[in-house]
């Protein structure tokens, strides 16, 4: 059983978007805290949960062949 994973979008420098997947909020807060430990509010102010990956994005399975887009 996988757990669902949620998508974040975070920007680090400013301006720079970033994203990442976890199985919770908690989760993602603990990595940037974790990645970010000088600049964390910065950060965590821009903290932001997706509904999907941005189109660009691209998601692949274990042999790195893409997947296609998932309707999660």
């Amino acid at each position: 059983m996988t757990a669902k994973l949620r998508k974040f979008r975070y920007e680090f420098p400013p301006t720079e978007a970033r994203f990442i997947a976890a199985p919770t909020a908690d989760a993602a807060v603990l990595y940037i805290r974790r990645a970010y430990p000088h600049n964390t509010r910065d950060v965590l102010a821009t903290l932001r949960e997706i509904p999907r990956w941005p189109e660009f994005w691209k998601t692949l399975d274990h042999q790195g062949m893409v997947l296609p887009p998932s309707d999660d």
